[in-house]
């Protein structure tokens, strides 16, 4: 592994969007949070994600938000941006704004709506890398973008040099194990992120580099204990860590009311984060219900 892919391991935290009651971007929390994110020990930050709200927002605000996180990271932790979109050349306008606004690497989903095959989704991968400075992450989520990357793409992508690691949020561990097995066989510079809340110590034993758990929003302190405990060998321990972060899931999800399984987990998010005096207004981006 480079000394450059080294810099993409720990936990790195997919961070809420703040906005304003009239669902504006709001820099100043964003600021505030990413303050609060850096003084609790996280080792990444991942911008326009999921819990980012990233499909709400048009492509000036998606990288005003990078920008600003960039701008205040200063280089102390990387910053990776989302650019997922529907299409290729979507996808390739919101990959020229991230790298003028300095992310670090950038994320990228299949492309969603069209149920696309795996040659398509080769394709895709192949032409962000072939048009990026930067390294690029596969971000695998079939439960929201309703197209599942097959093991074999995913290998054939980091054997090519194609991409520099992924994030999959699929929790599937047996699929993420055979993906580090083969990564470290055959020594590719492959960081392997697990996108979990609930198994951020057995991702460790599976062989990830880290773990982008939304949680780490509001409760960075107690991921980054994990996940260094894991690490250490300190399973015990991580475990006690790690229930505390399924019985705050286990909070959000019976604070849920109306809205779906993502919008309670982001409003308990804004929620927490709005209480400690974080960010400025928990509201979300319609129509999530909080």
């Amino acid at each position: 592994m480079s000394a450059n892919q080294n810099r993409f391991r720990g936990i790195v935290t997919p961070l809420v969007t703040p906005v304003s009651a009239t669902e504006e971007l709001d820099p100043d929390s964003l600021i505030h949070l990413v303050d609060f994110q850096l003084s609790s020990g996280v080792h990444g930050l991942w911008v326009m994600g999921t819990t980012g709200e990233f499909a709400a927002f048009d492509e000036d605000e998606r990288a005003e938000a990078v920008r600003v996180v960039v701008k205040r990271a200063a280089g102390r932790v990387p910053v990776i941006a989302n650019i997922s979109d529907a299409s290729t050349r979507l996808v390739l306008r919101h990959l020229h704004r991230a790298e003028s606004a300095g992310a670090d690497a950038v994320a990228v989903t299949p492309p969603y709506y069209f149920p696309h095959s795996q040659a398509e989704l080769l394709q895709h991968y192949r032409a962000v890398r072939s048009a990026a400075q930067l390294p690029v992450f596969i971000y695998n989520i079939p439960q929201t973008v309703r197209v599942s990357l097959a093991l074999q793409t995913a290998v054939t992508l980091a054997r090519e040099g194609a991409v520099a690691g992924i994030k999959d949020s699929q929790n599937d561990l047996e699929w993420f194990r055979q993906l580090t097995l083969e990564a470290v066989r055959e020594g590719w510079p492959f960081s392997a992120f697990a996108g979990t809340r609930h198994l951020i110590d057995a991702a460790v034993l599976a062989g990830a580099a880290g773990a982008i758990p939304s949680i780490a929003n509001a409760f960075p302190e107690l991921c980054v204990e994990v996940y260094e405990r894991s690490v250490a060998g300190d399973f015990r321990c991580a475990n006690e860590g790690q229930t505390r972060i399924v019985d705050l899931e286990t909070q959000a999800r019976r604070a849920g009311g109306a809205g779906s399984k993502n919008a309670a987990t982001i409003s308990f998010l804004k929620q927490c984060l709005h209480e400690r005096g974080i960010i400025a207004t928990p509201a979300m981006t319609g129509p999530l219900l909080a």
